[in-house]
């Protein structure tokens, strides 16, 4: 079976922590490599993910100059999706007053398409099988 590897560059705004690592990681661009393998047999193209890897910068304090750990890509969504929400919070003492603008209240159609947005991202694969199950349905009605 023939292979295919996709590298994809990730920005993390804030310091980040996945299952898989030992520890939190800092905010910065990283590599994701994923391998797929093309499955036979059918009349279209079609892959199915082998492993998701990150590149990382090596430990502190160890002779390691960069490692690469396996890696949920579920769970590095999920990730994406926090960091992507996430705000800078600065603490304020009880003396200084905040010069910050009060942060309006989002409406109701904008906290829908964040939780849909967010719900794709983690549900990238099973949405594919519904798309594909609606599609058939709506294929076997026709011809019906």
């Amino acid at each position: 079976m023939s292979t295919r590897t996709t590298n994809e560059t990730i920005t993390f705004k804030h310091p980040f922590k996945l299952s898989e690592l030992d520890e939190v990681q800092p905010a910065g661009r990283y590599v994701v490599e994923t391998n797929e393998e093309l499955i036979q047999g059918l009349s279209f193209p079609v892959h199915r993910r082998l492993s998701t890897s990150i590149h990382l910068a090596g430990r502190p304090n160890s002779s390691e100059l960069a490692r690469v750990a396996d890696i949920d890509p579920a769970k590095l969504a999920a990730a994406l999706a926090i960091d992507a929400q996430a705000q800078e919070v600065v603490p304020i003492s009880t003396h200084q007053r905040s010069t910050r603008p009060y942060k309006r209240k989002r409406g109701a159609k904008e906290i829908v398409i964040a939780g849909a947005q967010r719900w794709l991202a983690l549900n990238a694969t099973e949405l594919k099988w519904t798309a594909l199950i609606v599609g058939g349905m709506a294929l076997a009605t026709l011809f019906t």
